[in-house]
């Protein structure tokens, strides 16, 4: 599948320029990693070799790869289907994998962006909602409306996604947008990009069914057993009060009840690690409480119930977290079968996009938390303010260096003055939003 993606020309302008020096910087911390491992004395001293690199060590490498022989802001996508909050909601959210060298910092940093958008879907009306990425991993507040399109994957080649990614931002912009907000939200953010130059590249995206079936990465079975359990946990914890009642007209015995209140207790603290901690963090705390009501001599009903449900929730987790090393695993062991594979047919991707691509996958389980990915409802009190503050931000300040731009060109055309800069270098290099916002605190 592909989809059009729009970048500002000075993005890419900028890109190019930083990339040179990021590669430098690559191949000078690839020489120095080899040379590390080449001077161990035994496996020991490997190990150390290792533990120095840290976990993302891998995602900074193949996207490092990546970034050294691509064009500037290579991408690659890919749809994670996910269940929606309500019984009849279901949710896609496409990730945007970018060689980005974050030509802003001033150090070999992580290389690459995943960026994402959120689509919401109504399995009875058909209606389409979409959540973009304002800034630095926070969701649009309102969504914006995609039911004038049948399906995800017409409303996904019609409109194009809008990198920023400066900003760490992807938004999705909807051609001839009905209503008047979303008429008067796209065109803000029109002001708001100052320069009209962009670039349209074509990426590709691997599908859900490409996700799902092909490479066999149920991530959708996943999100699933833990909404699933945070759906029955808030069921059986607001009928506390029915619970109650029977204790007093059955004469319930207390240590059953002392048993359940417990229990519950430790599901509440546990879908708090599910909602808030990356997956490959939360296998450890899962199996030990599934282990724990499993072996319990005499479980009470309210135990024996969620027995199924841990279960679950244990086998899917471990199984994705397991398909994502193993995928990482294939593409370098057995890097021809990898990139022949049936997923790949059709799609014009580089044998480091699909390197990138993989270790991504695995990024976001370690990275990336449920709440993050799909769930932004579900988000620290934190996280949400951050995301209210971001959205009511962001645009004004958008536009606010976008008039700050228009005036500056706009004086040097009038003013002709012998110490403005030369027109090739006029432009003012896009600043990524939390300068701006530095900037107005000061």
């Amino acid at each position: 599948m592909k989809v059009k993606l729009k970048i500002e020309t000075q993005w890419l302008e900028l890109e190019r320029k930083s990339m040179s020096r990021m590669k430098q910087d690559y191949e000078a911390w690839e020489r120095q990693t080899l040379k590390k491992a080449q001077n161990a004395k035994d496996l020991r001293g490997l190990r150390e070799v290792f533990y120095q690199l840290g976990d993302r060590w891998e995602f900074d490498q193949a996207t490092g790869a990546w970034l050294g022989s691509g064009a500037p802001l290579d991408a690659v996508g890919l749809i994670l289907k996910m269940p929606g909050l309500e019984p009849d909601k279901e949710r896609f959210v496409l990730y945007a994998v970018m060689a980005y060298s974050k030509g802003f910092t001033q150090k070999f940093d992580h290389l690459g962006d995943k960026e994402r958008i959120i689509v919401e879907r109504d399995t009875k009306t058909g209606r389409l909602s979409v959540w973009s990425t304002t800034g630095h991993g926070a969701m649009d507040i309102f969504p914006s409306d995609l039911s004038s399109f049948k399906t995800l994957e017409s409303a996904l080649e019609t409109c194009h996604l809008v990198a920023q990614p400066g900003d760490h931002a992807l938004r999705i912009e909807i051609p001839g947008s009905s209503g008047l907000l979303n008429f008067m939200s796209k065109r803000l953010w029109e002001i708001a990009g100052g320069n009209k130059d962009f670039t349209v590249k074509k990426i590709d995206v691997l599908t859900v069914t490409d996700i799902e079936e092909s490479m066999d990465f149920k991530f959708h079975r996943y999100a699933k057993s833990v909404v699933e359990l945070d759906r029955v946990w808030r069921k059986l914890r607001v009928g506390t009060f029915d619970f109650a009642r029977e204790k007093m007209l059955d004469k319930i015995p207390d240590h059953i009840e002392a048993k359940d209140n417990q229990t519950l207790r430790k599901i509440e603290g546990l879908l708090h690690l599910l909602w808030f901690q990356p997956p490959v963090a939360q296998l450890k705390a899962i199996a030990k409480f599934h282990n724990e009501l499993s072996t319990e001599p005499t479980p009470t009903e309210t135990q024996r119930f969620f027995i199924p449900y841990l279960g679950e929730l244990a086998y899917s987790l471990t199984d994705v977290t397991e398909k994502a090393k193993y995928l990482k695993w294939k593409s370098v062991i057995e890097k021809k079968d990898f990139s022949k594979s049936n997923v790949f047919k059709g799609l014009d991707l580089s044998e480091l996009a699909k390197d990138a691509f993989v270790v991504a996958l695995e990024d976001i389980l370690r990275e990336h938390t449920l709440a993050y990915i799909g769930y932004p409802e579900r988000s620290t009190m934190k996280d949400k303010i951050l995301r209210g503050l971001l959205g009511i931000l962001i645009l004004p300040l958008r536009l606010l260096t976008s008039f700050k731009a228009a005036v500056i060109r706009m004086t040097k055309k009038i003013i002709p003055l012998p110490f403005w800069k030369t027109e090739d270098t006029s432009e003012e290099t896009p600043k990524p939003i939390n300068e701006s916002v530095k900037e107005a605190q000061r």
